[in-house]
């Protein structure tokens, strides 16, 4: 899904009409594209608007769109999928923002 997420996003740069652009739109409809991706960054935001701590529902609903959640004394880390390279920290405390 992210790949075709680039290459979606790709298509407003590209010339109407040329044979990379029908390449990358054959690649996308080929696929099933189905914005997973958007779709989960859009619920990261929805989470992330009113912040003011980890409740155990919040915790769960990072976990669903594939989330691990660590306690790290201070803070809270996110892990997206286990990947190490794709980590982020929540304070624990509304002061924390």
């Amino acid at each position: 899904d992210l790949i075709l997420t680039i290459l979606s996003d790709a298509l407003e740069t590209t010339e109407e009409g040329s044979r990379r652009r029908d390449v990358i739109e054959d690649i996308i409809a080929s696929n099933g594209y189905q914005k997973t991706s958007l779709e989960k960054a859009c619920e990261v935001k929805k989470l992330l608007k009113d912040y003011t701590g980890m409740t155990g529902r919040l915790r769960q609903s990072f976990m669903d769109i594939g989330f691990e959640v660590t306690d790290d004394r201070k803070h809270y880390k996110l892990t997206y999928y286990g990947d190490n390279r794709y980590q982020t920290v929540l304070g624990k405390t509304p002061s924390d923002r």
